[in-house]
């Protein structure tokens, strides 16, 4: 039995990246060894295996065979006979098919580390069209090394395109290109990530709307360059509705992005006047959850600032109105009161303490 640490991690040292994560294969060993040594299995599919004393996944060596279409459709092999190439050769690209062994010796069956120096992101093998996932891995590759020089050859490039044309993309789940442009997301410039989904003809077949569109690429290149929740950043980027469907945007940011559609033009063309400040508060449901409102104004600050648009006041006077709603509101007693007489209190005593911030700005 031999242990191997593989792929990323071996990578991105090379690169003098701090790995966030390490991998690890297991050659020469069995489901029963690895059990009795006290690892602790978590992988369903094929073998993966959490190490006893420092958690991290060690994987058996294995081979695949395309059995039927999409990301799932593969028959695993994973034995004692299985060899640390056999396994490296399924794997997606060059540089993420190097090992080092318990000696620090790097094992690269593939030209990785030559590779790296080029600053080539290559596919190890044909057997990468198997897989549509790796389209969006590559593209993914692509935004995450681009600032160290990297370009994807050519010969991934048509890959890519002829793995786009077969039409097996259909069959990722929502869950799969939603981790894929999440973590593009999470990179300083994820413009690159769109750059190799329209090169490779991705684009023009499933989400047309990013191509030749200046208006997101420019919000997603500006709002990359300042320290924004990707949350936020995914809600006013200015995707499509289907765009966001396709990519299996969670709850937590469709909820966000629609916020922002409904209410981003009502309040820039509000009437500051305190009667429709409630008004507007009342739709944005801000009384009751004042979440919404801290999150809208992040929105609507960000989209101003990109749009050189300045309403400083505006700003200040939802600012103040959102510290308001974050402290304590003093109704008086509402016991005695039915139900039409507290909406009405409730409502004069929103409208009061709004008119007391306007005229203080008014000041």
């Amino acid at each position: 039995m031999k242990t191997y640490l593989v792929g990323g991690a071996i990578r991105d040292k090379l690169l003098g990246i701090e790995p966030e994560e390490r991998d690890w294969v297991v050659v020469g060993s069995s489901q029963k060894e690895l059990l009795e040594l006290g690892y602790k299995q978590v992988g369903k599919q094929f073998p993966v295996f959490l190490h006893p004393d420092t958690s991290e996944e060690h994987a058996l060596a294995r081979v695949e065979k395309k059995v039927g279409s999409g990301h799932k459709g593969f028959e695993f092999v994973a034995n004692e006979k299985v060899s640390l190439e056999e396994d490296l050769l399924r794997r997606d690209l060059t540089i993420n098919a190097i090992a080092q062994d318990e000696k620090g010796e790097l094992i690269d069956p593939f030209g990785g580390l030559a590779d790296i120096e080029n600053k080539v992101i290559r596919h190890v093998s044909e057997a990468f069209s198997e897989d549509p996932l790796r389209v969006l891995r590559v593209a993914r590759f692509y935004t995450k090394l681009k600032k160290y020089g990297f370009n994807i050859h050519d010969s991934t490039i048509e890959i890519m395109k002829k793995i786009v044309s077969n039409d097996e993309i259909e069959t990722l789940s929502k869950e799969r290109l939603w981790n894929e442009i999440s973590k593009a997301f999470n990179e300083n410039n994820p413009w690159m990530f769109f750059e190799v989904l329209i090169k490779t003809n991705f684009a023009k077949r499933y989400c047309p709307e990013i191509i030749d569109n200046e208006n997101i690429k420019e919000k997603i290149l500006y709002f990359s360059k300042i320290d924004l929740e990707k949350k936020i950043f995914l809600s006013i980027s200015g995707f499509s509705i289907s765009f966001i469907e396709f990519f299996g945007f969670p709850k937590r940011i469709l909820d966000l992005y629609f916020l922002f559609n409904e209410f981003s033009a009502k309040f820039i063309s509000l009437d500051i006047e305190s009667k429709k400040i409630v008004y507007f508060l009342n739709q944005l449901d801000a009384f009751r959850r004042p979440e919404r409102l801290e999150v809208f104004l992040k929105q609507i600050s960000y989209f101003l600032e990109f749009h050189n648009q300045k309403d400083e006041e505006r700003l200040n006077i939802f600012t103040e109105i959102q510290a308001l709603i974050n402290g304590k509101i003093d109704y008086g007693d509402l016991k005695k009161l039915n139900v039409e007489e507290i909406k009405v209190r409730v409502e004069n005593i929103h409208i009061e303490l709004i008119s007391t911030i306007l005229n203080k700005e008014n000041k």
